[in-house]
Order: structure tokens, then sequence, then C-alpha cells
């Protein structure tokens, strides 16, 4: 029976750390897209990216976050939503003292 206590949270958090990372990814190519001008692209990434960056906070990962608060305080693909953000950043700091480098996230605190 202790080896399925020590398996499930194995298990969560190798899906925790794929949801991070492939987020990170969709994100990296949304601000990309973006660069370029291809906005309707870029709305699409991020959206993606949101998705896998909440599977990742509901697991913990303050980095997931900490990227939410980004992405809606910036409105990066979705309206600018400064409450919600603020609630995102209160969260990764409760769980690792994350200290934000984001302009607008520094302008939350």
């Amino acid at each position: 029976m202790k080896k399925v206590f020590i398996i499930i949270p194995i298990i969560f958090s190798f899906l925790n750390a794929g949801s991070y990372s492939e987020g990170y990814k969709l994100y990296k190519k949304a601000k990309k897209e973006l660069r370029h001008g291809h906005k309707a692209q870029a709305k699409t990434l991020f959206l993606q990216a949101r998705d896998k960056f909440i599977l990742a906070a509901s697991n913990n990962s303050s980095s997931a976050l900490v990227k939410l608060a980004e992405i809606y305080c910036n409105g990066l693909g979705t309206t600018a939503n400064k409450a919600k953000a603020k609630e995102y950043l209160d969260k990764a700091k409760k769980l690792s003292g994350a200290n934000p480098t984001d302009k607008c996230l520094q302008k939350l605190k």
C-alpha cells in the first residue's frame, strides 16, 4: 500500500512538469508570433499556453502561476484582468516566494 502513495505524487509531478514545459513552449512561440505581427496566431497560442499553465498550476507549480499572472496582467490572448493576475501572483508568492520580473506584475505588488 505504501508504494501506491509514493507513486501517485511522482506521477503528478511528471504531469505537472510536462504541462508547464508544453505551456512555456507555446508561450514563447506566441511571443515570437506577436513580435512578427501575427496577432491571431499569437492569441491562439497564448490561450493554449494558458490552458497548460492552468493544469500545471492545479498541481502547485509556482512558475505556471507566475506565467498565468503575466498572461492576465498583460492581456496576452485574453482580456487583461489585473485582479485575476494578482490572485495568481499571490498564490505563486505563497508557494515559493516568487519575485517576477514582468513590469506589469511588479506594479501589482
